[in-house]
């Protein structure tokens, strides 16, 4: 199955280099494979999260909704959607902020402590997903454990630590605040 969805999508994205050099893209690192990566493991965090939310929307909310004629389709788009969109919207943030802590996945998949080439550069077509990479997780991993001499290390795994912190607690707090912003939009109005 693996090998099969990854000549698929190889063809879909990489067609030219295939042609040109017969060099499949699946199998190496990169950041496609990477994101693919990361994305079916936050996945489970998301549907669930999204469920919950689904759930937490009141039943009579959704009658009062059939009693006044709404379709089962107006009914999710206009009443069920917008109460869930907070919860949506949190397991979505706390999901990505997970996915930025990540690194035995990403160790396997293509991230490196120096990359050549960086994924993102001014040519067209500005990304290329089959380039390795580098993540802050790893580096933290090279620098403190690979290192001959550690403690000269020590300040740098520390710097570096705390811009992981510093970046997943902006992801939660973002997810707080998105949360906060659409319940005060979508709140039951009082008369």
């Amino acid at each position: 199955f693996c090998y099969g969805v990854g000549g698929l999508i190889d063809e879909f994205f990489f067609r030219a280099s295939l042609l040109a050099d017969n060099q499949p893209t699946y199998g190496t690192g990169g950041l496609l494979w990477a994101s693919l990566t990361l994305a079916l493991l936050t996945l489970p965090v998301v549907i669930v999260a999204t469920e919950e939310a689904l759930v937490a929307v009141p039943n009579s909310m959704r009658e009062g909704s059939y009693a006044c004629g709404a379709s089962k389709w107006q009914t999710i788009r206009r009443i069920v959607l917008p109460r869930a969109l907070p919860g949506i919207m949190t397991g979505l943030i706390l999901a990505m902020a997970r996915a930025a802590g990540e690194v035995a996945p990403l160790m396997l998949v293509g991230v490196k402590k120096v990359a050549l080439d960086l994924p993102f550069d001014t040519s067209f077509p500005f990304i290329h997903p089959e380039r390795e990479f580098m993540h802050l997780a790893y580096l933290v991993y090279d620098v403190g454990f690979q290192s001959p001499n550690s403690q000269a290390a020590k300040p740098m795994v520390f710097t570096i630590t705390l811009l992981l912190v510093v970046l997943i607690a902006a992801l939660n707090i973002t997810a707080i605040y998105i949360r906060s912003h659409l319940k005060r939009r979508y709140a039951p109005q009082h008369f």
